[in-house]
């Protein structure tokens, strides 16, 4: 059957407009379970008199019926608008009606609740699925709860339903179940009350069906108006985004950046924060594409699916890429990027070291420069500590002393009875050549030393021409020429002869000037009374003197 897309079936609209005003709008789940716990559905005889979404439902599901039992041959090929085609009025419908249905149930399960409370009220705590409630009240009803009745309920199909318990329930349900049953307060339900519950219950388990049939009929007719859009998202948020934005058109000239807030609902505060989270949880939120994003990363992966989706929706409005080809290779484009997002950053490793830079510090040059080298600079003595000569013993110092010993190195290998190492003047060192070892004639001359023992002559000289100590003059008395002499008051002792001679001068001239002409006389050795001699002691003969009062007298 082809349909053109100018044609308008007059027919099909008036008997789809009664189902339009039966639609009721989407509620949150949270905000409909809250509204129907607060209703008390004791007194209500009919489940059909709070629940009438099935009267809505039966020619819906008959017109699905009809075009899925149509050959292949007859099935419909749209040309032109989608929006102008009948299945696709059908398909929109059924999608908010199955949206619809999980209300619908919650509603006639708190109708189940409060009639079967009256057999078994404890079963309401124990299974808290409608659709598995229903089923376990259909399979009970209004029987014996015995030990031996409950044990045969749960293995045979002697029931309205034609199941077994345990094909319903798990093998701890049922276990917890058949205990309470046992133990129950519940009294024995009249006829009118079984029955009445028993309808509710199969009105649960006939929406149950109904919402697989339109699901099943919206995906399978998804791929057929809208293959790109269905093979990105999803046939039921396809289905969703085009029932929201009124078909494909809508959805086409819709703006990517409104996308995620279709379908969103907004939540109510409660006492808590409403600035955490994503707050455009819409259609595109719940899908599969979505879903498995982490919820940091949601917003951020909805704004590059929305832009996607838009694109596909236009592929389908021009009908191009029948066969979804356009919308998987935007579908691969999205999880691409979306799996860069997802993915852990990268491990560096180990980073080897930069290169040295080996160009040469600027130093500082001038005399503060040179004294601070100097200052921290090797010595002579601790260079020759450092080396070691070949094939010689070395000697070591600190025996006994408990901290181990030290080696000597090289100091002390001369053999030169020298007591400590050399003094060179690393300036005027540096400044002689080979061939000039300094200056002087003799080897005594410059700075000539003797070592010289107690009342003993010069010794041996020592000449240091040539190991950088500048002398200034010629002759064994000239420039620095000095002397060491042992002496028993102060041990070794460095004198310097022309100071000494000069010292001996002064010395003579003082006691010639004091003591060469004079002579010592000794004064009062004539007698004790002699001129020059000291004078006499004074003796206290009592002369001069008042003597003691008079004595008083007496009367």
């Amino acid at each position: 059957m082809e349909l053109d897309g100018d044609e308008e079936d007059v027919e099909e609209d008036e008997e789809m407009a009664g189902v339009n005003d039966a639609v009721r709008d989407v509620e949150d789940e949270e905000e409909t379970k809250a509204k129907v716990e607060k209703m008390q559905l004791g007194g209500v005889n009919d489940v059909r008199s709070v629940a009438g979404l099935m009267k809505s439902l039966e020619p819906v599901l008959e017109k699905i019926a009809y075009f899925q039992s149509l050959p292949p041959e007859k099935q419909t090929t749209f040309v032109g608008s989608v929006e102008d085609n009948p299945e696709y009025h059908l398909l929109t419908q059924s999608n908010t009606l199955s949206t619809s249905i999980d209300s619908e149930i919650i509603l006639v399960h708190k109708f189940i609740r409060d009639h079967y409370s009256i057999r078994f009220p404890e079963l309401e705590t124990l299974v808290s699925n409608p659709l598995d409630y229903a089923k376990v009240v259909t399979i009970i009803g209004n029987g014996p709860m015995d030990a031996e009745s409950m044990k045969k309920l749960q293995n045979s199909k002697d029931n309205r339903l034609g199941v077994p318990l345990r094909a319903v329930l798990d093998g701890p349900s049922v276990m917890i179940v058949t205990v309470e049953a046992t133990t129950t307060k519940g009294r024995e339900m009249t006829p009118e009350e079984l029955e009445r519950v028993l309808r509710a219950c199969e009105m649960t388990m006939a929406l149950d069906r109904a919402k697989k049939t339109l699901t099943d009929y919206v995906q399978s007719r998804m791929n057929l108006f809208a293959p790109n859009l269905t093979a990105l998202i999803g046939s039921l948020t396809a289905a969703q985004l085009l029932n929201f934005a009124g078909g494909l058109t809508g959805l086409a000239k819709t703006p990517a950046c409104n996308l995620p807030p279709l379908g969103s609902k907004k939540q109510s505060g409660q006492g808590f924060a409403t600035n955490v989270g994503v707050r455009q949880q819409g259609f595109l939120y719940h899908s599969p594409i979505i879903r498995g994003i982490p919820n940091d990363l949601k917003r951020q992966a909805m704004r590059i699916v929305s832009a996607k989706v838009v694109l596909a929706a236009r592929v389908d409005r021009v009908h191009n890429s029948p066969d979804g080809s356009a919308g998987e290779e935007l579908k691969a484009a999205c999880l691409e990027r979306l799996e860069k997002l997802t993915e852990p950053p990268p491990n560096k490793g180990q980073r080897a070291l930069p290169a040295p830079d080996d160009k040469p510090a600027r130093k500082r040059g001038g005399r503060r420069a040179r004294k601070a080298k100097e200052a921290t600079a090797m010595t002579e003595l601790r260079k020759a500590q450092n080396r070691m000569a070949f094939g010689k013993e070395e000697k070591e110092v600190g025996y006994g002393t408990g901290e181990g010993t030290k080696g000597m190195g090289m100091i002390g290998q001369a053999n030169e009875g020298r007591i400590r190492n050399l003094q060179v003047d690393q300036r005027t060192k540096a400044k002689l050549s080979a061939k000039n070892k300094g200056w002087g004639a003799t080897p005594v001359g410059g700075a000539a030393s003797s070592l010289r023992g107690f009342g003993q002559g010069a010794g041996a000289g020592i000449d240091l021409r040539g190991k950088g100590l500048r002398t200034s003059g010629v002759g064994p008395t000239a420039g620095t020429a000095s002397s060491l002499a042992f002496t028993p008051v102060q041990g070794l002792e460095l004198v310097d002869p022309k100071i000494q001679a000069e010292m001996n001068r002064k010395r003579k001239a003082e006691e010639d000037r004091w003591f060469k002409g004079g002579t010592f006389t000794q004064v009062g050795t004539g007698g004790t009374n002699g001129p020059m001699g000291p004078p006499p002691k004074k003796l206290d003969s009592g002369v001069g003197k008042m003597g003691p009062p008079p004595l008083p007298v007496k009367k």
